[in-house]
């Protein structure tokens, strides 16, 4: 009898699934030659009907939603977009449900209550309450751990994670909160219910020395994410929790763990393909819990507003960390504050397209066209206008919030930016050994930054062939004098000119090679050939024809342990040509000051 029943059954389902199967009077590839010729109202008629009888048909929602929105039926094709939004599984199909609804409702802004976001982020992580005098008091009474690929004693497991910690407390505080921080941009920004291959290895070590001690490779940072270069599949995080003084370092908990945990949940999703880095950095940046996002980007604005930004361009073409030092924190600022103003101005939903756009290979100006509704031959331009808008009105409303002292520095703007007493001209024309710097190769030279593919010999001259662009490229000169000590050298900039003036300047390196952000500069309006002097001594000065354009504290070699063997930089923002380079070290200085020689 149970057998007869079965056998029925099994009929049935048969039969249901041949109806099912049937029931449309033309297969999808029929259907699709017809969208393509214009006949979206026998798509629609046949769609309809199908996905009533076959609700789980995934790819005649997206038909039928094409050919509702051909026919300019906005509200039935937000329907089933949404409709399909709901039932799918697969990525690809969310994200076409995602720009489907975008197109036909356009980004919809959050309500936000402008008067407090000031104070209260609306994108922050509700953690809950935490004792931290408790916490800091049961770590500090941990004993260093001292020694090369030594973890932290504590180990404590939970869904995502392996932590280990210096004490059973410090385990469980910093794993809830790792759960809450991954739990929120899993949810908020890209893909809920994530199953990790494996769970997450976080070491979280008492201080610093401990931090060091277990990779010596960690020293000078906060914290540190490893993933497969490949893949994007995490290995370890690790940080550390004591300041220097042995207190209770709240950033790093508030700060560097939410941001260590971007980098990892980013480079995962986005798997093999390269991250965009300013989107890496820039999640990473606004997910920090300690920083007041708000205060940050009027600082921006107030930037933005005299065009001291990054350009949209600029900013997605940068594969690597800018090597300017006011750049890079330029970078990471422009790039939280541009996350924040997506989020705030365009929602989590618009954000998600954006990155899903991104990470299927597509270029920013199809992700913006698609996440903003824009045509994509305005989009990234428009992107920009729209964000220096909303950042200049940020520092118009919280300007009086930022206290940096504006007041004191607006007195000052009706003098002269370079009041030099003095000048060290008269001692470099003194000076009678000059060693010449050979410009036949490019042996006397420092590439900084993958620079060198900017800079090539053309005869006696060094010539930058740069685009003109508002991130520098350095090129360091071997020198073997010490300060005090001058070069002088001829100067072209070759397609400059008074409605498109360059810069250029000069530039301090430290004994690696790496660039300190020292610098001093000048603007170039004609074509004509300068001569330039650079003078180091406790500053360093540069001369353009003889007239002093600018002058900052230098590093002080004398004060370092090592040897710098290219001291100075030369820093091109766009094309120019170098030649006659010569320096020398002096002794005695014959400085001018009013007029008079001492």
């Amino acid at each position: 009898m149970k057998n007869h029943t079965y056998l029925r059954l099994l009929v049935t389902s048969a039969l249901s699934l041949l109806f099912v199967q049937g029931a449309m009077a033309l297969s999808m590839s029929e259907l699709h030659t017809k969208f393509a010729s214009g006949d979206y109202k026998s798509v629609v008629n046949e769609l309809a009907k199908e996905i009533k009888s076959n609700p789980g048909h995934e790819e005649a929602y997206v038909l039928l939603a094409e050919a509702y929105e051909k026919l300019e039926k906005k509200e039935q094709a937000a329907k089933i977009w949404t409709d399909l939004k709901t039932i799918t599984r697969d990525p690809e199909r969310t994200q076409l449900a995602r720009l489907g609804l975008l197109r036909i409702n356009g980004p919809q802004k959050p309500e936000l209550d402008e008067d407090n976001t000031w104070e209260n982020d609306p994108y922050k992580v509700d953690v809950g309450r935490i004792d931290w005098k408790r916490l800091e008091n049961e770590v500090d009474e941990v004993k260093p751990a001292g020694g090369q690929g030594v973890l932290p004693p504590v180990l404590l497991e939970s869904p995502f994670f392996k932590m280990y910690a210096p004490t059973g407390r410090a385990a469980y505080v910093a794993n809830q909160l790792a759960e809450k921080y991954t739990e929120f941009l899993l949810d908020k920004y890209f893909h809920g219910g994530q199953e990790w291959a494996l769970r997450i290895p976080i070491y979280v070590f008492k201080d610093s020395k401990d931090y060091v001690s277990y990779n010596p490779s960690f020293e000078g940072s906060g914290g540190v994410t490893m993933s497969d270069s490949r893949t994007g599949v995490p290995i370890f995080i690790a940080m550390y929790m004591l300041d220097n003084e042995g207190k209770l370092d709240r950033e790093s908990l508030e700060g560097t763990l939410p941001h260590e945990l971007v980098h990892m949940v980013v480079n995962e999703w986005f798997g093999g393909t390269r991250v965009p880095r300013w989107i890496n950095e820039g999640m990473a940046r606004r997910m920090e819990q300690s920083r007041n996002h708000y205060k940050e980007a009027a600082k921006t604005g107030r930037d933005a507003a005299a065009g001291e930004y990054y350009r949209f361009r600029d900013l997605f073409a940068q594969k690597e960390y800018p090597h300017r030092g006011d750049r890079v924190w330029r970078f990471y600022e422009q790039s939280a504050t541009m996350i924040l103003f997506l989020l705030e101005q365009y929602g989590p939903d618009a954000a998600k397209a954006f990155f899903t756009a991104l990470k299927q290979g597509k270029s920013h100006d199809e992700a913006t066209a698609g996440a903003l509704g824009l045509p994509e031959e305005i989009a990234v331009d428009e992107f920009e206008r729209r964000w220096v808008e909303w950042a200049r009105d940020l520092y118009v409303r919280y300007g009086d919030k930022i206290d940096e002292g504006e007041t004191s520095v607006a007195k000052t703007l009706d003098e002269p930016l370079v009041q030099a007493k003095f000048s060290e001209l008269p001692t470099v024309e003194n000076a009678e050994d000059w060693t010449d710097i050979r410009t036949d190769s490019m042996d006397q030279f420092k590439d900084v930054g993958g620079s060198k593919r900017f800079w090539k010999v053309d005869g006696n001259k060094l010539v930058c062939s740069m685009k003109p662009s508002k991130i520098g490229t350095l090129l360091g000169i071997r020198l073997d004098e010490e300060p005090p000590m001058a070069i002088k050298f001829k100067l072209r900039a070759p397609d400059a000119s008074y409605d498109a003036p360059l810069r250029f300047a000069l530039g301090m390196l430290d004994h690696r090679g790496d660039d300190t952000g020292i610098e001093v500069g000048a603007v170039l309006s004609d074509r004509q050939q300068h001569s330039l002097t650079c003078v180091v001594t406790d500053e360093i000065a540069l001369y353009v024809d003889g007239k002093c354009t600018g002058r900052f504290p230098s590093l002080r070699a004398d004060q370092l342990n090592e040897d710098i063997d290219w001291p100075i930089a030369l820093v091109a923002y766009g094309s120019v040509e170098v030649s006659d380079i010569k320096a020398t070290r002096f002794e005695e200085f014959l400085l001018v000051a009013d007029g008079k020689t001492d």
